[in-house]
């Protein structure tokens, strides 16, 4: 259990987003959510985030844009961050994971691997 912890979901899908609500709530985690890069970034620093889920597609900004700046912000330099994506274009994403605390999944997600991965993250951060 993880109680105390803060976690920001970004994901433009609702129904991704309430299925991780309802994982890390479980989980004893605090939830905050965005459905945007933009919202992430002001969610981030509005709930004072100990972890980022951030999923890449999405309106207005898009993750990777989004974990760019969350990166040039002292506050969120390191930051764990769990990139989830659909894309097949792994490698472009290749100079975001490269960074220090930030790793991804891809969709479909496996919600155990999910929480395992948020788990040691948050713990070795």
């Amino acid at each position: 259990m993880m109680i105390g912890y803060r976690v920001l979901v970004a994901d433009d899908e609702p129904d991704i987003r309430n299925i991780l609500r309802r994982l890390f709530l479980s989980d004893g985690f605090c939830v905050c959510e965005a459905g945007n890069g933009l919202e992430a970034i002001t969610q981030a620093e509005r709930c004072d985030i100990n972890v980022i889920i951030m999923d890449i597609t999405m309106p207005q900004m898009n993750g990777d844009e989004a974990v760019q700046r969350l990166r040039a912000n002292p506050q969120f330099a390191d930051t764990p961050i769990l990139i989830i994506t659909g894309s097949a274009d792994l490698a472009s994403l290749a100079g975001l994971t490269s960074s220090r605390n930030t790793l991804l999944l891809t969709k479909p997600l496996n919600l155990k691997q999910v929480l395992t991965t948020v788990h040691q993250m948050v713990q070795t951060a």
